[in-house]
């Protein structure tokens, strides 16, 4: 499970024949990136597009605040939106540390009007669910590709900027999955469904130049909750 980062590894003179001794795996650095929490519902005016979180959402921005308490992180970065943000404060807060907001890490509906629940567009038949669930993103002002651009270039910067060291990211589902996929190689949008304040973990290894996933979807901080 990995893709490569800016340069090849034929550009890097780094061969990708098999070593021996069974697998190696030997990270200079790791990108851990979080879901928000759920977000407030019936909010109105500019609330209604980029909301904060619901009593339950700031209850697992806490829990996944305590269950990290014990990692070290160089840096915390955020999607710009509300949601995001609200998520990484307990934990930052915690530390001390900043939060810095990176707009490609923000999910495909930034330009909307309205934040969308999918479960209630999956339970009403809206065409919305099943055209997102393909990649036509139309209905929130953008496309796939563009999406996916934007939200790859941020992680880049990351990755780039942090070589070697471990790095806190609060994301969204869409951006999540656009992130991870490209990690797998797979050529569609979607592929999981994460948990609110799910934690995902990508090994970054610099001297390959290839990104690895570790874990997908860890929620066991919200068994308490639950």
């Amino acid at each position: 499970m990995r893709t490569r980062l800016r340069r090849s590894t034929s550009e890097a003179g780094i061969s990708d024949e098999p070593k021996p001794g069974g697998l190696e795996v030997a990270p200079q650095g790791e990108l851990v990136l979080v879901r928000h929490g759920l977000p407030e519902r019936g909010l109105t005016g500019s609330d209604r597009s980029d909301p904060g979180l619901s009593e339950r959402g700031r209850a697992e921005a806490r829990a996944v605040a305590d269950f990290l308490a014990a990692e070290h992180f160089d840096a915390i970065y955020s999607s710009p939106l509300r949601r995001a943000m609200e998520t990484a404060a307990p934990f930052a807060a915690d530390r001390g540390m900043e939060i810095v907001p990176l707009d490609g890490l923000a999910e495909f509906d930034k330009h909307s009007d309205e934040y969308l629940f999918f479960e209630d567009l999956q339970k009403a038949g809206d065409p919305r669910y099943k055209a997102c669930l393909r990649g036509d993103l139309s209905a929130w002002n953008t496309d796939y590709p563009t999406f996916k651009a934007e939200v790859m270039e941020a992680i880049t910067e990351i990755t780039t900027k942090h070589a070697g060291q471990r790095v806190l990211a609060f994301s969204h589902g869409g951006a999540l999955n656009t992130i991870l996929g490209a990690v797998l190689g797979l050529d569609r949008m979607w592929f999981f469904y994460p948990k609110h304040t799910g934690i995902c973990r990508v090994a970054v290894d610099h001297q390959r130049n290839r990104m690895r996933i570790v874990t997908l979807n860890e929620f066991s901080h919200l068994r308490a909750l639950d």
